[in-house]
């Protein structure tokens, strides 16, 4: 079972972080961006053709949903600094979470349909659909028997050293 972890709001000198549905090339993508900045930082990528797996929603629907709770979350003031995307399992379905401190799930971001091996389902979904860059800092964990993936993502840092668009 996975318990909440409390965050702290975020700290002055970080703005805070919109999340979005865009369609990119075809495919619905959760976009992070800051607050009156133009520059913007994929995060999954719902393709069709990946989104197999027992997936409640279109994937318009999925990015959406997913980008609204991103949305909430940062305007609740949490510090999404340092925010891991976890695939696991929560009362046996398989689950993608965002978390903010300690491998528990704060968020649960998407809940799929009951499968067996719940756990290697959601890690396969978070594998997929996170966007490639965001892969870099890789976790593996076990607890009460169930070994999750999670992918922590500063997006401070991504977003700072990204360069600035001009003319959007």
């Amino acid at each position: 079972m996975f318990l909440a972890t409390p965050a702290i709001a975020n700290p002055p000198d970080h703005p805070q972080l919109n999340f979005s549905c865009q369609v990119t090339e075809g495919v619905p993508t959760t976009i992070a961006q800051f607050v009156g900045s133009e520059v913007q930082l994929p995060i999954f990528h719902w393709k069709p053709e990946v989104l197999t797996m027992n997936l409640p929603d279109t994937p318009e629907q999925l990015c959406n949903l997913v980008a609204k709770k991103l949305e909430d979350y940062s305007a609740q003031g949490y510090d999404l600094s340092r925010i891991n995307f976890i695939g696991t399992q929560q009362n046996n379905l398989p689950i993608l979470c965002a978390n903010v401190g300690g491998s528990n799930c704060s968020k649960v971001l998407l809940t799929l349909r009951p499968v067996e091996q719940p756990a290697l389902v959601a890690d396969n979904l978070v594998n997929t659909i996170l966007d490639e860059n965001l892969r870099l800092k890789k976790s593996e964990y076990r607890s009460t028997e169930v070994q999750s993936i999670s992918y922590q993502v500063d997006f401070w840092s991504l977003l700072e050293s990204k360069p600035k668009l001009s003319g959007r």
